[in-house]
């Protein structure tokens, strides 16, 4: 389900690039020094915009650094790491497992639940400030299910309980921020989740696995789709405007105006190519 929400590349400055991708790269070290190695497997693009976001709000102090890795072997790329990032990191972890979980429930791939138990250790490592977010996301994730087995055709009643969770996740803090910063995330939720649905119509349709999209009694599916995640897309950039945020604004801009927007299309022209 994650993974959705990147950058358009061709859209970005070269300086906006490569801050983007500093704090991707920060993300895949703290995971591998608070965590190990095999846990930057779960890496994803919606904890980097995570980072980004909170990073240009509280600007946290940065540990900038240019290094090698196993994927970068032959030059030094730039890291950025903070507060935040360490945040993120534990959420990763989080999030990732109970995604594979839920694959293993949905469609008993043999390999999601073999992650996962290298995964479920990990967990305890999780600061216990997050202990509770954790219990909430759970909660949440449960209620999910329910709705995904009783075949529920609502559109919003899958989309708005994945939104709840993502908004657990982007309250960093309780402060004047936590209002906006819960409807950027249930927002954000919601456009995750709608936008893999989109993507799997017909993968689940041969599965007969529950999408909320083919239950939909619109005779156009792919525009009442696409329109539905437009319009969830433009809520979630009115919320993002209420934030005083300059650094790193170019790269939210890109996700939000041009990233996202672009991956409704991708998935439409392939649509119509089938």
């Amino acid at each position: 389900m994650f993974g959705n929400v990147n950058i358009d590349k061709m859209e970005l400055k070269m300086k906006e690039y490569y801050s983007y991708r500093g704090y991707y790269c920060g993300l895949c070290k703290t995971i591998k020094t608070e965590y190990n190695n095999l846990c930057r497997l779960t890496l994803n693009y919606d904890m980097t915009f995570l980072i980004v976001l909170l990073s240009s709000l509280y600007e946290p102090q940065n540990k900038i650094t240019n290094e090698k890795c196993m994927v970068h072997p032959v030059s030094k790329h730039l890291v950025i790491q903070n507060e935040i990032t360490k945040y993120a990191a534990s959420l990763n972890i989080m999030l990732s497992y109970y995604n594979l979980i839920d694959n293993w429930n949905d469609d008993k791939d043999f390999k999601s639940l073999s992650i996962a138990k290298l995964l479920e250790g990990h967990l305890k490592n999780i600061s216990p400030e997050l202990k509770e977010k954790e219990i909430k996301i759970k909660q949440l994730l449960n209620n999910l299910t329910l709705i995904e087995k009783q075949n529920v055709s609502d559109i919003d009643s899958a989309s708005n309980e994945f939104g709840h969770i993502m908004e657990e996740i982007f309250v960093y803090k309780d402060d004047i921020w936590e209002k906006t910063l819960r409807k950027i995330g249930f927002f954000l939720g919601k456009y995750v989740y709608l936008i893999d649905a989109y993507d799997d119509m017909e993968k689940d349709l041969k599965n007969n696995s529950y999408n909320p999209f083919n239950l939909a009694d619109e005779e156009d599916i792919d525009q009442y789709a696409a329109n539905i995640i437009t319009l969830n897309l433009s809520f979630l950039s009115e919320e993002i405007e209420k934030l005083p945020i300059e650094q790193d604004k170019g790269v939210i801009d890109n996700i939000i105006y041009s990233g996202m927007y672009k991956k409704i299309e991708n998935i439409k022209n392939k649509k119509e190519q089938l």
